[in-house]
């Protein structure tokens, strides 16, 4: 034993001593190689981890999540992303809503609210960002959560189906050469894709000879060793009293094969390379190159197989390497790739959370903690322990070491991560082995690098269109008035009679008045059509949501649901001055006596009237091809109606157009009295009312009328919403236990000290379930999940 694990020493460090040699060497076609993997790779690469609340929701409640955007090329947070679109699907596909979500720092915050109305099902969540675009392959994100409604009365789950498997044969190399030995991969699946729980089967010979045993880990994975001749070698396993076999591919007359491992001695990476005697004279005398790539980072290798030797290893230190997915592609002298691995670098650190200690104070749970590096990043959801809301199939280590790289998306990544050992990283091995290949394709490297042809959204982006003759336009500027997000901006107009406002960051249904401004600083009258151009984009990839093989197997399972307490959400704090009503000066008239009432005192509120009313249950339309503005209920009479317009007094002067009230500020604002649900008898059917008092009044005539043009924001940003949880009946009852969600902490982001503390309620449950996720300033992930003591 001795005397063979030090040949091992010696051969190991020959190879090693030769290819680094060789990679020493440049020849036109390694700089040719590394000159098109560097150009595919040039553009930035973003890639979206979401980390949901909980992945089973009810009709009633919002779907909150919290995003990580990732630099692949940096392994840090993108911290230059701001726009990142997103989408809700049902199951065939059909969209439900769509969202724009402003990320900073590398993440952003969200949620989805769900329509009582919609049926249970599965549902997907895809986001992505208008610069993935630019890309062949889908660097996209897409998530499937489960919607249950509240109405129904049982939880349907999928469950494996033994009737019908899927047995998958991986050739290390792509291809199964004969004569020589091949480490062949091997996946077991229901006909969905579902994990079966199996743990062995057997590689069974033409004659019907068991060969040998195959172990399968917990996913249904494993590999085991073949010398193919041209005859027929099976696999067969026993399911469920039932023996299934799968056929082994034939194998091919010429060719190569690859034998890596870069998991069983420490620091070292150890490639074998293999072809037989019917394919060896075509290498002799021609170039034949190891590429080991990540992206645009690359090595390359000469393989020699001179004296006809049909087996060359390489070994290197995993310096070579890069942390992550490295692609081991070998090529041929016409730069055709004849063999691909995939190997796996894990980086050298993870972030690492420790509790210092839990507390409870009165209802709340108090944690201390601590985190191994500083500038973290993190959202945790917290559930009861015998929650059966959330799966474990989607993490952070997957989307952003893993999935960049495969075709088809991983699932339990963070096994492979969290306490690594030999095992693991032996089945994190295996895992890469049985990828079909990887989703960057050669042929796409060498013969077509992209081409920036979408752009990096950065902010929202405002165009104006004026659509009246200026004596001469650059005497003349744009001002764009939106005190609410501290935008008060002037522009230039060109000669196409068009104006930008670029960078902006502005939600969702925002109130912005634009006014001309002649070459003497006045405002003046104008026409003007506003759009935003680069709102919610659309994905130009068929959304990859994984069609179904066969009939899904599932059964309905008598599982308590929790009760809600209908109408009712929890409210932030709220103080209430109770001597409101006596100042009011106007309450007492009839008129207004069925009105809510407002007073207003500040006199630096420079918050739009417009936006004021918006917020108290009103709608706003403006039309601004003809600079005009609606205010309408948003309450209908009748199912499917239209919604219908308010009538506005000011100082109890009934408006005939609301172009009036543009420009007014609250400062100018006494008292308001307003009803969104008022019917007001009129042949118009007009439904509710608002009554504006203004101050310093100094005859009775109407307000004189703005020469602003109103703009409402469409497809911003969405309104990025504290979170409140749903009012539950019981938070002690069964249903609570199985589905339902204790708090959902979105921000938490540490500073130089490397310690914070966290609260939440306890809801009187003994234990909490916390799935703690996020990243460092440098690029340190975590997914954990913990279970700690609440009494």
């Amino acid at each position: 034993m001795q005397h063979t694990f030090l040949r091992l020493y010696i051969v190991l460090f020959f190879s090693l001593a030769i290819s680094v040699s060789y990679s020493q060497e440049t020849s036109p076609q390694k700089d040719s190689i590394s000159k098109k993997i560097e150009d595919y790779f040039f553009l930035e690469r973003e890639n979206i981890h979401l980390h949901f609340s909980k992945t089973t929701f009810f009709t009633g409640e919002k779907i909150w999540m919290k995003g990580y955007v990732y630099h692949r090329k940096k392994s840090a947070p993108f911290f230059t992303t701001t726009n990142v679109n997103a989408s809700l699907y049902n199951e065939k596909g059909d969209k439900i809503e769509d969202k724009l979500f402003y990320s900073k720092n590398g993440s952003f915050i969200g949620n989805f609210e769900l329509d009582d109305e919609l049926p249970s099902g599965k549902y997907y969540v895809h986001v992505f960002t208008n610069w993935m675009k630019n890309f062949k392959e889908d660097e996209s994100s897409i998530y499937k959560i489960n919607i249950i409604n509240k109405n129904d009365s049982s939880y349907s789950r999928d469950i494996a189906d033994y009737s019908q498997v899927n047995i998958t044969f991986y050739p290390e190399g792509g291809s199964i050469i004969e004569g020589i030995k091949n480490n062949i991969g091997i996946k077991v699946r229901d006909c969905n894709g579902n994990i079966l729980s199996i743990s062995e089967g057997e590689l069974v010979s033409p004659t019907g000879q068991i060969l040998q045993k195959i172990s399968l880990n917990k996913f249904g994975l494993g590999k085991f060793e073949l010398v193919p001749d041209l005859k027929t070698y099976k696999v067969r396993f026993v399911i469920d009293d039932k023996k299934i076999e799968g056929i082994i591919p034939a194998a091919n007359p010429k060719g190569i094969s690859l034998d890596a491992n870069s998991y069983a001695l420490k620091d070292k990476t150890i490639i074998k390379i293999r072809t037989n005697a019917a394919s060896v004279e075509n290498y002799i005398g021609k170039p034949v190159l190891m590429v080991v790539h990540q992206d645009d980072k690359s090595a390359i290798f000469d393989v020699d197989f001179k004296n006809k030797n049909l087996e060359q290893t390489i070994a290197f230190t995993n310096d070579i390497l890069f942390p992550g997915v490295n692609t081991i592609r070998i090529i041929d002298s016409e730069n055709n790739q004849i063999a691909e691995r995939l190997v796996f670098k894990y980086p050298k650190e993870n972030l690492k959370l420790d509790f210092e200690s839990v507390k409870k104070e009165k209802d709340t749970a108090v944690i201390k903690s601590r985190f191994n590096f500083i500038n973290t990043n993190i959202s945790i959801s917290v559930l009861p322990q015998e929650s059966l809301a959330i799966d474990e199939e989607n993490d952070i280590y997957g989307d952003f070491l893993l999935n960049p790289y495969f075709n088809e998306k991983s699932a339990y990544s963070k096994y492979y991560f969290n306490e690594i050992t030999p095992k693991k990283a032996y089945e994190l091995d295996i895992l890469l082995l049985t990828q079909e290949s990887s989703k960057y394709k050669w042929q796409d490297i060498k013969n077509s690098a992209p081409k920036t042809e979408f752009d990096f959204d950065f902010g929202l982006t405002l165009k104006g269109t004026v659509n009246q003759t200026l004596s001469n336009p650059k005497n003349f500027k744009v001002n764009m008035l939106a005190l609410q997000y501290g935008i008060n901006e002037s522009t230039t107009i060109n000669e196409k009679n068009e104006f930008y406002f670029n960078n902006l960051v502005l939600e969702e249904s925002a109130f912005i008045n634009f006014n001309l401004i002649d070459e003497k600083n006045r405002s003046t009258s104008f026409k003007v059509y506003p759009q935003l151009v680069n709102g919610r984009r659309a994905f130009n990839k068929t959304l990859q949501i994984k069609n179904k093989f066969c009939p899904v197997k599932s059964e309905s399972v008598a599982i308590e649901m929790p009760e809600f307490a209908i109408g009712s959400i929890t409210l932030d704090d709220v103080e209430i001055n109770k001597t409101v009503k006596k100042k009011l000066k106007r309450g007492s008239s009839l008129a207004n006596s069925h009105l809510i009432g407002f007073q207003f005192t500040e006199k630096n509120n420079q918050m739009d009237l417009l936006q004021f009313i918006q917020i108290h249950g009103f709608e706003l339309v403006n039309d601004v091809m003809a600079s005009t503005i609606q205010i309408l209920s948003r309450t209908r009479n009748s199912f499917r109606a239209q919604k219908l317009s308010a009538l506005i007094y000011v100082d109890d002067v009934q408006l005939l157009s609301n172009d009036m009230l543009l420009g007014l500020r609250m400062s100018e604002i006494d008292e308001i009295y307003l009803n969104p649900h008022a019917i007001v008898p009129s042949m118009k059917g007009n439904m509710g009312v608002i009554k504006i008092y203004r101050k310093n009044i100094m005859d009775s005539t109407e307000p004189s009328k703005s020469k602003a043009v109103p703009y409402i924001v469409k497809q911003g940003f969405s309104k990025n919403e504290a979170f409140k949880n749903i009012s539950y009946t019981s938070t002690e009852s069964a249903g609570f236990r199985n589905f339902g969600l204790i708090d959902w902490i979105p921000n938490t982001i540490t500073n130089e000290t490397n310690n914070f503390t966290f609260k939440f309620p306890t809801y009187g449950q003994k234990k909490a379930r916390l799935l703690i996720e996020g990243f460092s300033a440098d690029g340190k992930l975590i997914s954990e999940i913990r279970t700690i003591d609440l009494e």
